[in-house]
């Protein structure tokens, strides 16, 4: 397995959020971790990428442990983590937010294959980031993740305030990355119907810990996912 995630906890101050999380994702899969608000999707991402520190349990990636190890050094280790709405830096052109996820290559990114997955940004390059429409500005930030050459690639919420047609075209580009490219894809969405038809896995959350894990195929049988998170319609 490429990234291993055991017995997790973690939190903020006295506040325990994650409590004994575990899962693993191999490279060319996608595990979708769901969940209600408040459930500790974020807080996942965040401990495993670093953000935060955990309290316990271990995280592995292609067999170093990097539990706790700086955000900074996330990259250079292979992991990157595409945060909640962009944050792409808005004053700054399109080419230099991408050249920024190459600083651990010395500025020797592969800015083609992102502009091959996400060809509308080519007439972009020059201009100011914070310009663009929230799909190219969520392409940019994917971009600027891919741009680390990573093996595991972690996103959260990709597809928030997204246009149906513009949240398609996102989940097609993971679906490619994940065969193309053997990246191990941890996707947090709160759009379930959207990341289970491309997810491999997935893991449901509840209150900070696994609730339920499975292939979506299996997952959308039980009433309690269904109801829950498809309003009771079909996938």
């Amino acid at each position: 397995m490429t990234l291993i995630v055991s017995g997790l906890n973690a939190g903020y101050g006295q506040l325990a959020v994650l409590h004994e999380v575990g899962f693993e994702v191999s490279r060319g899969e996608i595990l979708a971790v769901v969940g209600s608000n408040g459930a500790g999707k974020t807080t996942l991402l965040r401990a495993v990428s670093g953000l935060i520190r955990p309290t316990a349990g271990t995280v592995t990636l292609e067999g170093r442990t990097i539990t706790g190890k700086p955000t900074e050094k996330m990259a250079g280790f292979g992991l990157t983590h595409v945060p909640e709405n962009r944050l792409v830096f808005p004053t700054l052109s399109v080419r230099d937010n991408l050249m920024l996820g190459a600083w651990t290559k010395k500025g020797h990114g592969d800015v083609d294959s992102v502009l091959e997955l996400f060809p509308r940004l080519k007439a972009r390059m020059g201009q100011a980031a914070g310009t663009l429409s929230g799909g190219e500005q969520q392409m940019v930030a994917i971009g600027r993740g891919l741009m680390a050459d990573p093996t595991a690639i972690m996103l959260d919420e990709p597809s928030i305030g997204l246009a149906p047609k513009v949240v398609s075209e996102i989940m097609e580009v993971l679906s490619r990355l994940c065969v193309e490219k053997q990246l191990a894809v941890l996707l947090v969405e709160q759009n379930v119907r959207a990341s289970f038809k491309i997810a491999h896995r997935a893991v449901v959350m509840h209150r900070g810990r696994v609730a339920l894990t499975g292939t979506p195929a299996e997952l959308v049988e039980l009433p309690e996912v269904h109801n829950a998170y498809l309003g009771g319609a079909s996938v």
